[in-house]
């Protein structure tokens, strides 16, 4: 259980390092945060290499909270901890993306900027036993996802997303097909192309290995980027609210 709440923690870490801006004066970084950076440990290395990519550190949330609850369960104590990703992200919510009833998004913000875009736990794909056929992160004839490329320490060449800017079309086996848009202003940083190829994980840890993209927003915009998303109280709120009209009505 230690190493792999120890891996996410210096991943954590490292993520911090690698996103924060340079401070104004003097265009470096400041003595408090290379003094920080100097404690860094090393990244462990396990069966998968660490790549510096957050779906990485999102995988290893599942096989953490696996072992949490393992341990928890040879103890016969319930774990009183929160989970990895409430311990380390702030989450955020879309209601009714766009104007479509329960197409909520989730995104779960990190103190570094970074927001991971996910789907909400009421959005249809994760109800009514739904089956997805596909994922298509090409947005246009002249546009795809894919295609996004970064690099550099000012991550030229990523596409600029609005609220609004499409991410994916997931299309299912009965007809139906949802788009899930960024909701927050920034950079695309990347994303999740393993659901390309396993769909499934998308519902199974919508959380975790299931992410849709990885977003970056302005430094000016990072404290006001979430002035149109719900806190998780609020997004409960809402949620029982449709419950409560749906057994209203007759």
């Amino acid at each position: 259980m230690g190493w792999y709440v120890e891996f996410w923690e210096q991943l954590v870490v490292w993520f911090d390092w690698k996103l924060r801006p340079p401070s104004a004066a003097g265009g470096g970084r400041s003595h408090a945060h290379e003094a920080r950076c100097a404690r860094r440990p090393p990244l462990p290395r396990g069966k998968a290499e660490v790549r510096g990519d957050l779906s990485v550190g999102l995988r290893s949330l599942d096989l953490a909270g696996a072992e949490l609850a393992m341990a928890a369960g040879a103890g016969g104590i319930a774990p009183a901890a929160p989970s990895l990703v409430d311990r380390y992200f702030t989450r955020w919510y879309k209601a009714d993306v766009k104007g479509k009833p329960c197409e909520d998004h989730c995104i779960l913000q990190h103190s570094n900027r970074i927001c991971v875009i996910t789907l909400a736990e009421s959005h249809p794909l994760l109800q009514n036993g739904k089956t997805i056929k596909s994922i298509n992160y090409q947005i246009s004839a002249n546009c795809s996802r894919l295609q996004n490329k970064v690099s550099g320490k000012f991550k030229r060449g990523a596409q600029f997303l609005t609220e609004l800017a499409p991410l994916c079309r997931i299309s299912c086996s009965d007809g139906e097909e949802y788009t899930v848009s960024s909701c927050v202003r920034g950079r695309l940083m990347e994303v999740n192309e393993n659901i390309l190829d396993k769909p499934s994980i998308l519902q199974e840890k919508p959380s975790t290995e299931g992410y849709i993209a990885v977003v970056l927003p302005k430094f000016e915009e990072s404290k006001s980027v979430t002035e149109g998303l719900l806190t998780q109280k609020e997004y409960e709120e809402v949620v029982v609210k449709r419950i409560n009209n749906r057994s209203e009505t007759p």
